[in-house]
């Protein structure tokens, strides 16, 4: 199925894979962020105490109050009843009367002390007697007795003693100075202060959580808990989306940003020449021999690797004479070699490359260790084709083809090596796949031109990056 995608042109384009990775790998950052960030600190501070049993306790509490079930009411309840009582009614009724205020005006004046002090006379045994005597006319007691009927028929002398016998003045001095009153008093006070006002507010208030910081704090936890960093975090935290990130590492990368290729990541030659001769060969079936100054360019972070007609004097390795001899190239390419500076044994290893087109070109992502094989070509061009070849160290070999679609823009090829599985692919589609004969030792990364046949114009192959990973435990 991969094949016929690839043989089709179903894979995804360049752009796309590409914007994936970046977008995949900036939602990564930003979720290791954001792990760090004071919205989820805060989040998760609220969410412990929202969730806890205390606060769900104290809102069950606060939701549950009601007026009648408090101190609040039960004192407002029996004022109530106090305020209706009769005692109480007519102790307040008489008290801010008229009626009381004249009692009180008379009470101990002098007209109440002398009805009082002739009452007393009157009523006496030695008055009594006087008063059957023929000596009464015209004495000092008949006087006394004529001003106490006086006053005893006087209005303001009837009503003090009619109101002071009375039954609502006796209820009046019996409530007075009571413990019913003293009650009352404390109770009408009580319910006349703001506190109890606003307590009892507060009890009939439905909406009273919606009043309280139990409330602000719940709000404020729904509010993050619907946002979108939120909801985003919770949905992706857990899933497996960033497996293909947290399972890799990367351990090395050239985004070629300099002028010129990198001395500390690359060199300009093949290893073992590199190594042995501290100069350049080729191969005896090679028509172009390595250069560096004329057939590497880095411009606008793009690696070129140009083979061009040239003509030039080089060495060749000769295996049938084991040894090396001069010979005139007509054609000069390039390479470029990580073999000094990086080997690695399993992994991801991955270029955005334009091979070029053409019979004539042989331009290759290849890997090598310290010798022939094992030999991995991640990607090769030849007569017009795209090539992955595999050349163990047993002598067995597998190869599988692309079509020059591959060659004509950019692509990224990739190679994933595991312990017991080799799987080359093109914009994440599968190509090919070892799984016999793994190899197990360091390999080096190589980026080559060439030739297979002789071209008339330049060549070239554009690298627009190199990331190698490591599979992480």
């Amino acid at each position: 199925m991969a094949n016929l995608k690839l043989s089709l042109g179903m894979i995804p384009s360049t752009i796309k894979v590409e914007q994936a990775e970046n977008d995949l790998i900036k939602e990564f950052e930003k979720l290791k962020a954001f792990v760090t960030s004071e919205e989820l600190a805060r989040y998760n501070e609220l969410d412990a105490r929202v969730n806890s049993s205390d606060f769900k306790q104290e809102k069950r509490e606060i939701e549950s109050l009601t007026y009648k079930d408090s101190e609040e009411y039960n004192r407002e309840k029996e004022f109530g009843k106090l305020a209706k009582s009769k005692d109480i009614r007519q102790y307040f009724k008489l008290r801010d009367s008229n009626e009381l205020k004249r009692f009180r005006d008379l009470d101990g004046s002098d007209r109440i002390k002398r009805f009082e002090e002739l009452r007393d006379i009157v009523s006496s045994a030695s008055f009594k007697q006087k008063f059957k005597s023929k000596e009464f006319k015209g004495s000092e007691e008949k006087r006394l007795l004529e001003d106490y009927k006086s006053l005893k028929g006087n209005s303001d002398v009837k009503f003090f003693f009619k109101f002071r016998d009375s039954k609502p003045f006796a209820l009046y001095n019996k409530t007075e100075g009571s413990t019913r009153l003293a009650r009352y008093e404390e109770l009408k006070e009580y319910i006349s202060t703001g506190e109890f006002k606003k307590s009892k507010e507060y009890l009939l208030d439905k909406k009273r959580f919606e009043k309280s910081e139990l409330y602000l704090v719940e709000q404020e936890y729904l509010k993050l808990k619907r946002s979108d960093d939120i909801v985003w975090y919770f949905k992706v935290k857990d899933s497996d989306k960033f497996d293909v990130l947290k399972k890799r590492e990367i351990t090395f990368s050239d985004e070629f940003d300099g002028d010129s290729p990198d001395s500390a990541k690359w060199i300009s030659n093949l290893y073992w020449g590199d190594k042995l001769l501290n100069d350049r060969y080729s191969h005896e079936s090679d028509l172009h021999c390595f250069t560096e100054k004329d057939n590497l360019e880095v411009r606008s972070s793009i690696l070129k690797i140009i083979t061009r007609p040239d003509k030039k004097e080089g060495k060749v390795w000769n295996p049938e004479l084991g040894g090396f001899r001069t010979k005139e190239f007509a054609f000069t390419s390039g390479i470029v070699s990580t073999g000094k500076s990086f080997r690695q044994k399993y992994g991801i290893f991955s270029a955005k490359i334009k091979l070029t087109t053409g019979a004539g070109p042989r331009h290759a992502f290849w890997m090598l260790s310290d010798k022939i094989t094992p030999h991995i070509d991640i990607c090769r061009t030849q007569r017009n084709k795209v090539w992955m070849d595999y050349f163990g160290s047993d002598g067995s070999a597998k190869k599988s083809s692309a079509g020059s679609k591959y060659a004509r823009g950019f692509y990224i090829f990739t190679l994933e090596w595991k312990p017991d599985l080799l799987v080359w692919k093109i914009n994440g589609v599968e190509v090919m796949r070892v799984t016999r004969n793994v190899p197990h030792e360091e390999m080096y990364i190589i980026l080559s031109g060439g030739l297979d046949q002789p071209i008339h114009g330049t060549s070239a192959m554009e690298v627009d990056w190199v990331r190698v990973y490591q599979w992480k435990n």
